[in-house]
């Protein structure tokens, strides 16, 4: 069996677990077992019982950053266009993070755990992929930034916190003028035409 099938099918047996019970009662005998595999296999794969719930969380996303990533690379949409289908992404992985949260067994402290690996996967994963844009952006003159790899670091991690109910306890009210006074620092700092950003805005609304 090719090394991406097993992988695939100890996350497989993980996921099934979550949705049975929690994750602090599963052990990697469970998992072997619902794999239908043995133990010593596991771990020529992954490490620990952590390192496999940390690909799940991965691979939840991996669709969406790889559409991303396949999306921007189109030379025909500009800087701004794909800045949006970046954020969306942001805002779609919190939806689906939501998701599958409602259908697994976890407790407060898992589920913190679960939220900080999301959003650690998220700014890795898109965090070159926006500074490029924003790269691009500074050649067609539409975004004026000096330092693209490290606002798209700060952009990512307040848009991940805020479209994360998790994290973000404000009410409704009171993260949209937090978005609302965020779209307007994105706007002068980055001296971004007034309006092209008011999908921020709209995409919590959508959420």
């Amino acid at each position: 069996m090719q090394k991406s099938k097993k992988t695939n099918l100890i996350l497989d047996a993980m996921q099934n677990l979550m949705n049975q019970k929690s994750t602090r009662l599963i052990s990697v005998s469970d998992i072997a077992k619902e794999a239908g595999i043995g133990k010593g296999s596991i771990y020529y794969y992954f490490k620990s019982k952590e390192e496999i719930l940390n690909a799940v969380i991965e691979r939840s996303y991996s669709d969406a950053i790889k559409k991303a990533e396949e999306l921007v690379q189109n030379p025909a949409l500009d800087a701004l266009t794909k800045m949006e289908i970046i954020f969306r992404t942001c805002r779609d992985s919190s939806i689906e993070l939501s998701r599958q949260e409602a259908g697994n067994y976890l407790e407060l402290q898992q589920s913190a755990l679960l939220h900080q690996q999301y959003i650690y996967i998220m700014i890795r994963n898109l965090r070159p992929i926006l500074a490029d844009i924003i790269r691009q952006g500074n050649k067609e003159g539409t975004i004026r930034c000096k330092s693209p790899e490290e606002a798209a670091e700060i952009v990512l991690i307040i848009l991940t916190i805020k479209f994360d109910k998790y994290f973000s306890n404000s009410d409704m009210r009171q993260t949209q003028r937090t978005l609302d006074t965020f779209t307007s620092m994105l706007e002068t700092s980055f001296q971004i035409e007034r309006g092209r950003l008011d999908y921020i805005h709209n995409s919590f609304l959508e959420n």
